[in-house]
This record gives structure tokens, sequence and C-alpha cells, in this order.
């Protein structure tokens, strides 16, 4: 067992960028045994400290695992994260925060796992990531009607995730629909919303997974923080970074209403411009992809001189595919 880390020291370190800070300036207001205390305390959670008898400590590295500590210090958010739990080993934290759906007061309660068992994708796929590589993280919410639409809190959670890794990568994160979000092309993270009594918004995102850590068949379409910056990830600042980014969206919805989201969502599309099959439970349906709503749908070009257009409810869009082919024998071409 540890005790409380001491964040303010933590963060007196990690501002000095890998320079030593004295210990005459590290220990004001404290006895020399005190300032001993914390440090180890802060080695012992697992951050990487190097001592030195003149020139003093230096922070050379995050902990491995999520610091629950780190995370609440000074969130600053309205909504989400009001409470934050972290498990070291769990079934999936998507069940978890749908169990705490039984009572209100529970609404912004952010799950974080360092593993899941039985972690869930879309379509009933499997979320598999090495234990402490990557960040498994459910919110519980409890939306008003018009934000529990279809679709909006996937949006919610795909434009979040994309705003978060552009930022720590200085890379273009784009969302492929409905809900993973992509570098060139190669997966980084997963969103999967379910709905009970409230609605629980999972998160995947590959922070420290190596290209060795993901399965032969995945090196080619996966990808992670760590590869894409070459440097190991601060998965608890980073969940600081995407809770903030989550209770934003969400704060904004309330006060200006769903469609405050569209112009992010609109503009991380990675279909947009595109020749896309739409599949609808009335078929499948070819067209370039003009337009992207929340609450008008999807609307794709005709192909006809009149430059009439079809839009899709997206409730009803069951798949969306760029087209590199042919139509399927069922497909009605509507392209430009």
């Amino acid at each position: 067992m540890t005790g409380a880390v001491n964040i303010p020291l933590l963060q007196r370190l990690r501002n000095a960028q890998g320079a030593f800070v004295p210990v005459a300036e590290l220990g004001a207001g404290k006895t020399l045994d005190a300032l001993r205390t914390d440090l180890a305390e802060l080695e012992r959670f697992g951050f990487v400290l190097e001592s030195h008898p003149y020139r003093g400590v230096a922070y050379r590295g995050p902990a491995a695992r999520l610091c629950p500590d780190q995370i609440e210090h000074e969130l600053g958010t309205r909504r989400v994260g009001r409470r934050i739990a972290v498990w070291n080993r769990v079934v999936s934290t998507n069940d978890l925060a749908a169990h705490a759906a039984a009572s209100t007061a529970n609404e912004g309660l952010v799950i974080l796992a360092e593993e899941q068992t039985a972690g869930r994708g879309r379509r009933g796929r499997q979320w598999v990531a090495p234990a402490s590589s990557s960040l498994l993280m459910s919110v519980l919410l409890f939306p008003s009607e018009h934000l529990a639409e279809a679709g909006w809190l996937t949006a919610l959670g795909a434009v979040a995730v994309a705003e978060v890794v552009a930022a720590w990568t200085g890379l273009d994160a784009r969302i492929k629909w409905p809900n993973d979000v992509r570098i060139a092309g190669q997966k980084i993270a997963g969103i999967l919303v379910e709905r009970g009594d409230g609605a629980v918004i999972g998160i995947g995102l590959n922070a420290n997974i190596t290209r060795a850590d993901f399965p032969t068949e995945l090196h080619d379409t996966a990808t992670s923080l760590r590869i894409l910056t070459g440097e190991t990830v601060d998965r608890s600042e980073l969940a600081r970074a995407l809770i903030r980014r989550i209770d934003d969206w969400y704060d904004r919805g309330w006060s200006l209403g769903p469609d405050a989201l569209n112009p992010a969502w609109r503009d991380r599309s990675e279909h947009l411009g595109q020749l896309v099959q739409v599949t609808t439970p009335s078929g499948s349906h070819m067209g370039r992809l003009i337009d992207l709503d929340l609450r008008r749908g999807l609307t794709l070009a005709e192909s006809d001189q009149n430059g009439r257009t079809r839009q899709f409810s997206v409730r009803d869009v069951l798949t969306l595919t760029p087209c590199q082919d042919g139509p399927g024998p069922n497909s009605q071409i509507v392209t430009p």
C-alpha cells in the first residue's frame, strides 16, 4: 500500500522539464524528513526520479500505472470527472459504469482500468490491450433528451478523443464513421456508447502500445501515441486531458444545444467529400458525401444534372464505407 501522492511536489519537479531542483526549493515549509517521505512515496508509486547529493532532484518519467491523485488534482471540470475510480483489472469499464447508473447522483463518474478482460467494441468486437498500455475509460452520463439522440454521444466521444490525439501528436486525427479515431488511416481509438438507465461512453485509446504488442494482422492498421511520438505517454495526464475535453463538449451541449458539436464532428470526418456506400435498412446507396449533420443526417450528392441530394438519418445508417470497388449488387448509384 502507498499513501497519498504529493501532487504539488510532483508538479514542481515536472515543471523543471528534466532539470534538477535544489532540495531547499522543494522543501519550503517542510522538514527534510517530511520531504524525503514525500519523494519516497512518489518513487514507490512508480514515478521515476533522479537524486543528486548537491544538485537536488530531477523528474525522469511518469508512473507506469494511473495515478488517481494526479488525474483529480485541480481538474476543474463541471460535470465529467466529479468522481474518478481507477481499477487494476476489470471485466469491462462500461459494465461498472452501467451498474453505477442506478443513481443519477453518479453523473460524470469516470471509471478507468489498467486492464479489461472482456472489453467490447462495436458490433460485438473485442477490445484487447496489454495491461497498463492503453487508456480504458468509461463515462457515465444522464443526458437530456436532445443530447441522447442517435449518434450525439458517440460523436462527442470521437471528437474529444480526436482533439486530444491531435494536440498530443501534432498530427491530423480523423473520425472514421461512426466511432473510430485514426491517424493516416491507422486506428488509434474506438468509442462504444451503451444505453440503459443512463448513457455510458466507453473509450479505448492506444497510449503506450508498441508495434510488437499488436497482433500481426493489425501492424498496418493500428497505431498508438507512443508509436507516433516515440515517447512514453503519461497516461494520467492523458486521462486529464480527455476528461476535460469530454466535459467541455458535454457542457456546451447542455448550454448551446446538440448542434454546437456539428462543426467539429463534420470537420474531423474521414469521409467528407468521398464517394461512399451507405447501408440502411432499405438497402445500400452510393454517392459523394457532401455533408454530415447530427440532426439532418448524412447528405449524398445524386448523379443527375439538377444537383439533387439524398439524406439519411444518423440512426438509419448501419454502415458507411469508402467506395474503392464497384457497387454491390443491391446498391443504388447516386454519384455526382
